[in-house]
Order: C-alpha cells, then sequence, then structure tokens
C-alpha cells in the first residue's frame, strides 16, 4: 500500500538538547510493505519513507513500534505517527483523506500484530523519479503551439494561465482540475461561460479580461463554492452590458474589475458587498450609480472616463403615491428576506419581475409604486484613493435612488444627503 503526501519529520529529542528543528515538509512516498526477498507472511512490516533527496528511503519497523497515531485532522489530509524507535514524529499533510484513513487503519492492525495476510502489500523497493517529485502546481501557456492538445493538464494544478491561445470555448479538461485555485484566461476569445464551472470547487481567482464576453451568467455567482471563496473577478475588455443582480451574493469577493465594457450601471445591491475593496469600472457607459454604492468601503475606487452628468444637483420626482399590488407586496417581502427563488420555483416573468427590483435609500425594496430621486455623491467618502471621472478632475457624481413610501420621501425632503438605514 502506497500513499503520497507532504511529511515532515519530527525528533523529539532534539528540544531536550537545545538543538533546534530544521528543514520544511517535502513530497513523499509512504509504502508499508516486507523488505525485499523476506516471506511474506513472516517478514518483519515496516513504513518506508521516500523523497527525491532519499529516494532508497527510510524504514521504520511496525510491529510494537508505533507508540500512537494523532488523527483529529484527518478529514484535511493531516495525520502524526508517533515511533518509539527512533523517537521521532511523521508530520503528514496534503493526503488524500479517504487513502490516509485506510493507511492509518493498516498501521494500526499491523501494530496490533493482527493478520493482515489478505491485504496486498508493497514492495519495500526505492521509489521512481516520478513517484517523489513533487506534484507541478502552476502552469503557464502562453502561446498556441505550447497548449496540450495530445496530453492532459497536470492534477495537482493550483494556478493555470492560459492567453494568446485563440480559446474560443473553455477547455473541459480545466474543470476536472479539483485543486484549481487560480485561473487565468485572459487574452482569448472566449465568449460564453458554461455550468460546468460548478466543478472547480476551490477557485478563488477568476481572471477573463480582453475575451468576448457578453453575459455573466447569474447562475455561477449563486454557485455555494463561489460565494463562499471567491475574491477576485476580473471582467475587463470585454462586451458585457449588464451585471447581474446574483453578483452581489459573492460574499468574499474583495477585487472587482470591469473596465472597458459596456455597462450603464451597476447592480442596485451592490452595497451587499461588504468585503470588496477594490472596483475598477473605467470607460463604460455609466451615468449614475445605484444609492446603495454609498454603502461600499473600499480602498481604491476608478470610474474614470464614464459620461457622468455634469449637473448633479439633488433633484425629486412629485409624485402622487398609490398603494402598492399584492404582487409587489409579495415580491417585497421576498427580496427583503433574501429568499431563494428560480424559474423552477416560478414563471419565467415573475423571476424576471423580482430581479428589477429597486434598493430603496431605507434599505427596503420597492418596483413599481415608488419615487425616483438623483442627489449628487463625492466619491472620496468611499475610498482614500480615487480616480477623478473625468480630465477636469472631478468626483462628486449624481446617486439615483428610489423611495419606496411616503415616510422615506418626507425623510428625503428634510435631509436629502442622510442615509437612514
Amino acid at each position: 500500500m502506497r500513499i503520497k503526501c507532504e511529511m515532515d519529520v519530527v525528533n523529539r529529542v532534539l528540544p531536550s538538547m537545545n538543538v533546534k528543528k530544521g528543514g520544511k515538509a517535502c513530497h513523499t512516498q509512504l509504502s508499508i510493505g516486507r523488505k525485499p526477498q523476506s516471506d511474506n507472511k513472516e517478514g518483519v512490516l515496516f513504513i518506508m519513507a521516500c523523497t527525491a533527496k532519499d529516494r532508497n528511503g527510510t524504514k521504520f519497523q511496525i510491529r510494537d513500534n508505533v507508540e500512537q497515531i494523532f488523527a483529529k485532522f484527518i478529514n484535511e489530509g493531516k495525520a502524526t505517527i508517533r515511533f518509539k524507535d527512533p523517537p521521532q514524529d511523521l508530520c503528514l499533510c496534503k493526503a488524500d483523506p479517504l487513502q490516509l484513513k485506510n493507511f492509518l487503519t493498516l498501521i494500526r492492525k499491523a501494530s496490533l500484530g493482527e493478520n493482515i495476510d489478505k491485504i496486498n502489500l508493497s514492495t519495500l523497493a526505492p521509489a521512481s523519479n516520478k513517484s517523489v517529485d513533487k506534484p507541478k502546481t502552476k502552469m503557464s501557456v502562453t502561446s498556441r503551439k505550447d497548449y496540450p492538445l495530445t496530453k492532459s493538464f497536470p492534477s495537482q494544478l493550483e494556478y493555470l494561465h492560459v492567453s494568446q491561445c485563440r480559446m474560443k470555448k473553455i477547455d473541459s479538461r480545466i474543470f476536472q482540475l479539483k485543486k484549481l485555485q487560480h485561473l487565468d484566461l485572459r487574452e482569448n476569445v472566449i465568449e460564453e461561460l458554461p455550468s460546468t464551472f460548478s466543478q472547480l470547487e476551490n477557485l478563488q481567482e477568476l481572471i477573463l479580461c480582453a475575451n468576448k464576453i457578453q453575459n455573466l451568467p447569474s447562475s455561477l455567482c449563486l454557485l455555494p463554492k463561489w460565494k463562499q471563496f471567491l475574491s477576485l473577478l476580473d471582467l475587463s475588455n470585454n462586451g458585457i452590458t449588464l451585471l447581474p443582480v446574483q453578483l452581489c451574493e459573492l460574499d468574499n469577493l474583495v477585487t472587482l474589475k470591469v473596465d472597458e465594457n459596456k455597462l450603464e450601471t451597476f447592480p442596485p445591491t451592490i452595497g451587499r458587498l461588504k468585503r470588496l475593496k477594490y472596483l475598477s469600472a473605467s470607460q463604460n457607459q455609466i451615468k449614475t450609480l445605484p444609492c446603495s454604492f454609498m454603502q461600499l468601503r473600499l480602498e481604491h475606487l476608478d470610474l474614470f472616463n464614464n459620461p457622468f452628468a455634469d449637473d448633479t444637483k439633488s433633484d425629486l420626482e412629485e409624485t402622487e403615491w398609490q398603494a402598492p399590488s399584492l404582487v409587489e407586496c409579495c415580491a417585497r417581502m421576498i427580496r427583503k428576506n433574501r429568499l431563494p427563488y428560480s424559474e423552477e420555483d416560478l414563471h419565467t416573468h415573475l423571476c424576471r419581475y423580482l430581479d428589477s427590483a429597486r434598493l430603496c435609500w431605507c434599505g427596503g425594496f420597492c418596483f413599481e409604486r415608488c419615487v425616483r430621486a438623483t442627489a449628487s455623491f463625492s466619491l472620496k467618502t468611499l475610498s482614500p484613493t480615487v480616480s477623478a471621472v473625468d480630465m477636469r478632475g472631478r468626483t462628486d457624481v449624481p446617486i439615483l435612488l428610489f423611495l419606496c413610501s411616503p415616510q422615506c420621501q418626507r425623510k428625503y425632503k428634510t435631509n436629502p444627503y442622510a442615509y437612514w438605514r
């Protein structure tokens, strides 16, 4: 039986001799078996640890020599095997949890002298270079001729950069890289984003700038792993005209780049991105910002070269209030309580109606029964680093807000610059 993992050997005698431990964890192949030419039933069982520096391996006897096994974090691929002689601990990490469980179970049985003859054991021979070399975790392809057409991507990849390869569709083999954390597909000709992104459960950074994407599917923004882990999303230099409101469900998003697109506004609930620190949306078609934009607390903001109106004086439409319809009342409660919905639950036109929700300055939602107002707002209150929106150095922009009730309208008339939520 063999497993591959990262291993660190700790000598328990060194601290008592005032000697600091050196070295670090390295890629290791661990085997359980008997020495070559020994009897299959009576030969002494050993654990052999082979590394790139020691392909012949170091052997540790199992029978009556395993003092303790620490397996509290075995589901994370971590465990420690403590030996009596020599007084060393094998600290294992980055192992497959299922393989590690089977490996430790066999060690326990062998250390207690139980019969394990029915289990196929490994021959304790020197490991091959392929077995002990550290798996490739980074890969960069910057030309079409270097793209791996006949061979697969390394299965342990955590970082993948593929650019200038004229890729029209994302290679399905990429979605089989379960450990992928950083995916950079810039400067291709990708037009659509498939739903198979859900297979990349550990994805943290996604760069898709300089492609031909016109739509960010709302279903991707609702992927549980995206909501939990995705911290960087770069969609710059595409043809996107609208960002879905579901984008605001990405709770862990820190950096959002949407420069050089065709955006006319941001999602009305963008203020929910509480962890967002870096926002760049220069060279779009944005004329006004939604009022929830004022909730953001950024470290860098760039809205340069957008056609914001020069006249940003406060303005309120005078409208007679009418009671909201039953449909709107239900829709307000659904959005207020953040109840999930999809076309499997509701008719398509009801889903689109819910997607069109407008966010009131008080934090509530409204649809048809509302009053629209425009106010001037300084971007300097959101971030210490703000790029001017035009060549004149202007940082004041118009904020478009909706008032959901007569009470909100009266408060706005009293103080247009207050934020009541």
